[in-house]
């Protein structure tokens, strides 16, 4: 079968499609023919070798497709159904991909309607997005700040907040990302050098108030300059790191401010409390299937990945990006409830 592989770490340019053998699924696994695969930061990450991974390794951690076999013991799927599948493994850039039927969930009733684009989109990012904002017990007429926010989880962390009765500010790393970013609706858009040079940013727009909950990808400066927004009371929810960088909280300073750390990690929470997670993506399809997430998907073809990690790597980029594994016989992508999704100029 064809699959994407980076056989060594580097650039965009090490990713190669080629022929690997079909895997095969356990007994407590489901065999799915891949329609879609979502292009992540942590495929980035890997293909750096900023995360350890076993080479040679097949990227791809969500996918959207067709189950064609289901382990021994796996009774709650069928060969044939439609399906999104987590495959926090790695192995999901291929024509068929092993996933555990714990982390699969049936596109049926009004998942439907979702394209398979959409669907890979959400697995990674939206259940992401819903799980911190659930974590930040976001409460109606509170303030969040969203780091990231024009990105795939940023994107919709603002979707789900404003859902949640909340005012949501937007912080982008970029001035290019600032119509993307009011676009889903946040109250403000901040970039990252605004916060990290003033403390104080966002007391004028805010008229003086400070907000009460920090969403944080990134850690690092900008995430310091965050949490120094926060209220009394505030949370400050880490689901990322990707600046490479450990922080010391101050335990004084947490008494002192009433403020929480919170984590969240999609893997952590597949290895610690799997029917939790199942939980966090069904609803996370479903917030994108009724119309309460909007997605901006970019597909592109298999053999056009590392211009996907390209896209995806810049600084401008916003929305989310996916592959199309499947031969291209081409459904209508569609945005549930808005406008079509942005195809591949090459397709």
């Amino acid at each position: 079968m064809r699959a994407v592989q980076l056989a060594e770490h580097g650039g965009p340019e090490v990713l190669r499609v080629v022929e690997v053998p079909e895997p095969v699924p356990g007994a407590g696994d489901v065999l799915v023919e891949v329609a879609c695969t979502g292009v992540t930061s942590a495929d980035l990450l890997a293909r750096r070798g900023e995360v350890a991974v076993e080479l040679p390794y097949v990227p791809g951690l969500a996918v959207s497709g067709r189950v064609v076999a289901v382990g021994a013991a796996v009774t709650t799927l069928r060969p044939g159904q439609r399906v999104v599948a987590l495959v926090l493994a790695g192995g999901g850039a291929a024509e068929l991909v092993v996933a555990p039927a714990s982390a699969v969930v049936p596109l049926e009733g009004e998942l439907e309607r979702l394209s398979d684009a959409v669907a890979a989109a959400v697995p990674c990012d939206v259940t992401t997005a819903w799980g911190v904002v659930e974590a930040a017990r976001v409460e109606e007429r509170e303030t969040v700040l969203v780091l990231a926010a024009a990105g795939g989880v940023g994107s919709a962390a603002v979707q789900l907040a404003i859902a949640q009765g909340a005012s949501a500010v937007a912080a982008v790393g970029h001035d290019a990302a600032r119509a993307g970013a009011h676009s889903w609706g946040a109250r403000h858009v901040v970039t990252y050098d605004g916060l990290t040079q003033r403390d104080d940013l966002l007391d004028d727009p805010l008229g003086g108030r400070r907000v009460d909950v920090v969403l944080d990808p990134l850690g690092g400066a900008v995430g310091r300059a965050a949490a120094a927004t926060l209220g009394f009371g505030g949370r400050h929810v880490v689901h990322g790191d990707s600046s490479a960088e450990d922080d010391v909280v101050a335990t004084s300073w947490v008494r002192r401010t009433g403020t929480s750390l919170v984590g969240y990690d999609l893997r952590a929470l597949a290895a610690a409390a799997p029917e939790r997670l199942l939980g966090h993506l069904r609803n996370a399809l479903h917030a994108v299937a009724d119309g309460t997430v909007g997605l901006d998907v970019s597909a592109h073809p298999l053999d056009d990945v590392a211009a996907a990690h390209v896209a995806l790597g810049s600084p401008a980029s916003t929305g989310t990006r996916v592959l199309h594994v499947g031969a291209p016989g081409r459904t209508p992508l569609t945005r549930p409830g808005g406008g079509p999704v942005r195809d591949h100029p090459d397709w």
